[in-house]
């Protein structure tokens, strides 16, 4: 009997880029998602008898924290436009890409004996991400 079942194409997470400006920021070992469910806007009336209606709202998408292993020059390249206006975009292994607007701040992160230096890019959208 024929195997019913298509073959499923999965991709690794091996790949991924981060970019600020354009520059690559090798090292990055976590992404955030790349947006939110929208707000629910209450449109109940006197004549729903038995369920609420709504309608979506706007997304509320908080900082979009990327953390990073700490390499030579990665912390360095990244820290050096914080604070100023500029674009991002995140590509990964399937082909599909996520890039918006915004200002970003670069931090390192707590550690202890025995880990690695990490650091964090946290990025504060400004406008719509969009998804290519």
């Amino acid at each position: 009997m024929p195997n019913e079942n298509p073959t499923v194409e999965s991709f690794s997470t091996a790949g991924i880029e981060f970019k600020i400006g354009g520059t690559k920021i090798p090292g990055c070992v976590s992404t955030p998602d790349m947006g939110s469910e929208p707000a629910r806007i209450d449109v109940t009336t006197f004549d729903n008898l038995t369920n609420k209606s709504y309608i979506p709202g706007l997304q509320d998408i908080q900082s979009l924290n990327f953390d990073f292993i700490a390499q030579t020059g990665n912390f360095a390249a990244a820290h050096a436009s914080d604070g100023t206006a500029t674009t991002y975009s995140v590509t990964y292994p399937d082909g599909s890409s996520c890039s918006w607007s915004g200002k970003h701040q670069t931090y390192k992160l707590g550690t202890s004996v025995g880990d690695t230096l990490k650091f964090r890019v946290a990025c504060t959208i400004q406008g719509d991400i969009t998804v290519t």
